[in-house]
């Protein structure tokens, strides 16, 4: 059903994200925090033939599936608001995809100008992935950099400093 959709055609309109950002903003002597957290990881996926309906009863107690998918990897990005307690969703798009394709539909909502950057201050959190931080520097050079709560404690007990774009396990 989602075949062929891109992130603009499931992204809300930027009139809609500007009235979230200035809902925040009201009062306030700062532009609030947009954050983009990207990352990526290794997921199961099923095979064809398990998405086939199978015969037999319904309603019952799921069991593991006997069927062993293939692990691909998954890429993905949110955009938030942060307000005091609060996380208030912008836009996500968690495909499975490999860094180009994340790169494109980062691309697509700069392009599409969804993100009105002189209304907020970005902030990208991520890990230390090489891959992630050059689609933040061609998009995005003038948002804060953070390295995610994890890889900075991973950090701290490592015996040396890590440079840029290092993460832990490299």
């Amino acid at each position: 059903m989602a075949a062929g959709l891109t992130v603009l055609d499931v992204a809300p309109s930027r009139r809609e994200i500007e009235r979230h950002i200035a809902s925040l903003s009201a009062g306030r002597f700062r532009r609030p925090v947009l954050v983009l957290g990207i990352d990526g990881a290794y997921v199961p996926t099923r095979p064809d033939s398990a998405r086939v309906p199978q015969e037999g009863r319904r309603h019952t107690r799921a069991k593991r599936a006997r069927w062993r998918g293939q692990w691909r990897d998954a890429k993905g990005f949110r955009f938030y608001l942060l307000d005091g307690e609060r996380i208030v969703h912008v836009l996500s798009w968690h495909q499975v995809q490999n860094d180009e394709q994340l790169g494109e539909a980062l691309k697509q909502i700069k392009e599409a100008g969804l993100i009105p950057e002189a209304q907020v201050r970005l902030c990208v959190v991520c890990d230390g992935a090489e891959w992630i931080w050059k689609h933040v520097q061609a998009l995005f050079p003038q948002a804060r950099q953070v390295l995610d709560y994890y890889h900075c404690a991973r950090l701290r007990s490592s015996d040396r400093p890590l440079r840029l774009h290092e993460t832990p396990e490299n």
